[in-house]
């Protein structure tokens, strides 16, 4: 009587060099002994690249499948038990499947694991050892990985902007080493990218645009998903510094920015996240500025399809019911642009901040020029060298060889120095037109909150208020953030109907004027306010 059986086959990536362990190797080997014993082949299911110490693999699970949906499978051929599982447990479990459906398991390779009790104990013995062997490969992969991460060399996969290389081949004698180096088609946007974040005027989403229409492309050929290019926004890889397992360490790949401007990047998305400017189907002015001031949790909005209408609402309820604290859009809206008609800056303050701003801005734009003058030096003088070296090479004095490896290392430093100009005009923290602009707007908030877009209502949200507290459709307390709190104790702004609850007794108007942390938000918020100002232009 014939017998229908399948095949299954599987190597992992790291066997797929060996010889013996191919895939076809072993279905021919399971198709020989099939046909010597009468069997006849109904499928065949491959894993190619899977470890055999997971059982997610999906041949083998569409196989397993197969063998409880069709009554008429006898048998499942592997070459070696090896094949099916490398753990204990999963072998177990797959022999336990494949009885419950009637289906014995044959290892080609192995003719002593049959039925019997001995054939069974031999089994397991096996089933061991295999497991044995994997756990003793697994411990020298990441002994190996860990070893790698030491010497400096990321052991995981590239981030874009990088690739894996092998520095070394294997038929040298010595084990094939891969690295990571710039992706010479992907590198050059993300630091196009980079670059434009640092600004301080792009969101995450807007640089992948452009990014987008200038080439960038995902392996499947699409548009880089957003998580990418806020991971790598956030990822310190870029500056040079790997983290893996809970360790960090200075890497030798080639940094793509600096410290400074990944620090830069992080306290600028820590601003966006907060107040920026995000693509929406629904536009809540409030989000993250109004909390449930029963149970303290945030307020979220949605709108109602049936009722046409949109409600701000605590989002989680600990300990109260919504009845009655549902509040419409429009009308807590209304509420808070009330709260803009409050604020009225002192004079004094106004005068004194334009002129300690004004002052260090001074101060940077100085130190800017004089770095751009000595790198414009150094330019005129790398281009004097290259013009030197074109007259040898029509004089005949220098080979076109000599010509070429000159050529081309006085190009890649002017390039150079062509990045680091670029990065000198990105660095250029505050601007003072808009710095004016925003605080001659301060003597008249209200007016330029209410006429003021989304985005630009946003900034100024997020400029002034630390969040509101609603209860019973109504706003109980509105809470300033700490600066403005800090501007309210010393007389130096007011806001009718709030007080400054802070402990800032050590605080003195010159002292917060020197608080450079105060000025690193004003930049956030003011460059932001800018690159709101630019949408509206280009709108």
């Amino acid at each position: 009587m014939i017998q229908n059986a399948l095949i299954y086959c599987r190597v992992s990536t790291e066997e797929q060099a060996r010889e013996g362990f191919s895939l076809d190797a072993q279905e021919k080997f399971c198709r020989t002994f099939a046909k010597q014993n009468n069997f006849r082949v109904v499928e065949v299911y491959r894993d190619e690249g899977k470890s055999g110490t997971k059982l997610n693999r999906p041949a083998l699970q569409d196989a397993l499948d197969f063998c409880k949906r069709n009554k008429n499978i006898n048998i499942l051929l592997v070459q070696e038990t090896d094949r099916l599982a490398r753990n204990t447990k999963d072998h177990l479990t797959i022999k336990a499947i494949l009885q419950k459906s009637d289906v014995k398991l044959i290892s080609v390779a192995q003719p002593m694991l049959d039925d019997s009790p001995e054939g069974n104990m031999i089994d397991t013995i096996l089933a061991s050892v295999n497991q044995f062997q994997s756990d003793i490969n697994s411990r020298k992969i990441k002994k190996a990985l860990q070893e790698k991460f030491e010497e400096g060399w990321f052991p995981g996969t590239a981030p874009i902007g990088y690739q894996n290389i092998t520095l070394e081949e294997e038929n040298s004698g010595r084990k094939a080493k891969r690295i990571i180096q710039p992706d010479p088609d992907r590198w050059p946007l993300l630091q196009i990218g980079f670059k434009m974040y640092l600004t301080g005027n792009y969101s995450a989403d807007e640089v992948n645009d452009i990014l987008y229409e200038k080439g960038l492309r995902s392996l499947s050929g699409k548009k880089v998903a957003h998580s990418v290019i806020t991971d790598a926004l956030r990822n310190p890889f870029y500056c040079g510094i790997m983290r893996w397992k809970q360790q960090e360490r200075t890497g030798k790949h080639k940094p793509m920015i600096s410290v400074q401007d990944h620090k830069h990047i992080l306290s600028i998305m820590s601003s966006h996240n907060l107040q920026a400017c995000r693509r929406r189907k629904h536009l809540f002015i409030l989000r993250g500025f109004t909390f449930c001031n029963i149970c303290g949790q945030r307020y979220t909005a949605e709108h109602h399809k049936k009722k046409k209408k949109s409600y701000y609402h605590c989002s989680t309820m600990q300990g109260h019911s919504n009845r009655g604290q549902n509040i419409l859009v429009q009308e807590l809206e209304r509420e808070v642009e009330k709260e803009f008609k409050n604020i009225q800056f002192n004079q004094d303050f106004i005068n004194r901040l334009t002129a300690k701003v004004r002052k260090i801005y001074k101060e940077q734009t100085d130190t800017i020029a004089a770095e751009k003058r000595a790198l414009n030096n150094q330019k005129v003088a790398i281009e004097k060298k290259r013009g030197v070296v074109e007259i040898k090479l029509l004089d005949n004095v220098i080979s076109d060889q000599v010509f070429k490896r000159m050529h081309s290392k006085l190009n890649a430093e002017l390039e150079q120095i062509q990045n680091k100009l670029f990065d000198l005009d990105a660095q250029r923290q505050i601007d003072i037109d808009v710095i004016e602009g925003v605080l001659k707007l301060t003597r008249n908030i209200y007016k330029a909150y209410k006429d003021a877009p989304y985005d630009l209502k946003r900034q100024y949200l997020g400029l002034f208020w630390e969040k509101f507290l609603i209860q019973d459709k109504e706003i109980v307390e509105a809470i300033p953030t700490k600066y403005v709190a800090a501007l309210l104790e010393k007389k130096q702004v007011i806001i009718r109907g709030v007080k400054s609850t802070l402990p800032l007794d050590n605080i003195t108007l010159e002292n917060l004027l020197e608080d450079w942390e105060y000025f690193a938000e004003l930049r956030e918020k003011f460059n932001a306010l800018m690159a709101c100002k630019k949408k509206l232009q280009r709108a």
